[in-house]
């Protein structure tokens, strides 16, 4: 075992810690033993161990407590529940809030080795993971989506992902970012596959925009149209081109949202929320495609 492979056992019963180090030190680990969660969160504070292996009920911080404050603080450090018998319904809780897996303490002596070395194999390959995103030098994404604007944002959540992994933009960066790709889209659907007018939205209340939306989803040509998403990616700049199979339109006749005369129109909000999130912004001749430039800030490192 390497030194980094230190164990914090989490346990207010002296038995019990007693018996959970002698079976991981008997499988080679180093343990430390702290008697509460708030002894074992300062542990955790002064040296870093590979995983955490806590009790549920304790004195001054409980498992669940500790399992909550670890996840603030210390984002990847996996923790291991000990559930005795009645702290099911605390250790449910403890799992959905982040602990990676549980051990019942009768089962202690079979279990405990094996799902320790378990969820450190997995934090290695997370932690290599990270470290094989710091080479990677370009990325390619496409999808093809139906006419389902409920899929936006677990395309946007993809895109995110990608922006943030090759050092785009940085957390702070990426809610503009999120909005320039909910207009193209969701624009793309409605507006250039549905070819549904944004001028009923004042007709009704916006019933008949509404009610047109969820005729031409199921009326064909409309339904048979896809929306293509293709982001390109690499150190310096994300290149996001978004394409509908609508009939277009004539970009140049598209007012221009940053003139002052223009600002309260709604036919321009979107191309004007576009223009300034993204650093170059671009239209096809037939004005079904749009392509969009994210480049990366000086000085923002992964």
């Amino acid at each position: 075992m390497s030194e980094a492979e230190l164990i914090l056992l989490v346990e207010d019963s002296p038995t019990q810690a007693a018996h959970m180090r002698f079976i991981l030190e008997d499988a080679g680990y180093r343990v430390a033993v702290a008697v509460d969660g708030r002894a074992g969160l300062e542990s955790v504070r002064s040296q870093l161990p590979m995983l955490v292996v806590t009790d549920l009920h304790m004195p001054e911080m409980n498992g669940l407590e500790l399992v909550e404050q670890l996840r603030r603080e210390f984002t990847t450090l996996p923790v291991i529940l000990t559930t005795a018998a009645g702290t099911e319904d605390i250790a449910t809780e403890a799992l959905r809030r982040g602990a990676a897996s549980y051990v019942p303490k009768r089962k202690a002596e079979t279990l405990l080795v094996e799902t320790v070395r378990q969820i450190i194999a997995l934090a290695g390959a997370d932690r290599m993971a990270r470290k094989l995103v710091e080479c990677q030098t370009s990325s390619h994404l496409t999808f093809s989506l139906y006419n389902d604007d409920t899929l936006v944002p677990a395309v946007i959540a993809r895109i995110r992902d990608q922006l943030l992994e090759m050092g785009i933009c940085d957390n702070a960066g990426l809610m503009p970012v999120s909005t320039a790709l909910d207009e193209s889209l969701v624009n793309a659907m409605i507006h250039g596959n549905l070819e549904v007018s944004s001028k009923l939205r004042d007709e009704d209340a916006g019933k008949a925009y509404r009610d047109q939306i969820v005729e031409r989803r199921e009326l064909p040509p409309y339904c048979d149209r896809r929306v293509h998403v293709e982001l390109t990616t690499n150190r310096d700049e994300a290149c996001i081109v978004i394409r509908d199979e609508g009939p277009g339109f004539d970009p140049s006749k598209i007012p221009d949202p940053r003139d002052p005369s223009n600002i309260e129109k709604v036919s321009g909000r979107g191309l004007l929320l576009i223009q300034t999130f993204m650093d170059e912004v671009r239209h096809n001749e037939q004005g079904n495609e749009i392509t969009m430039i994210k480049r990366r800030k000086v000085g923002n490192n992964l």
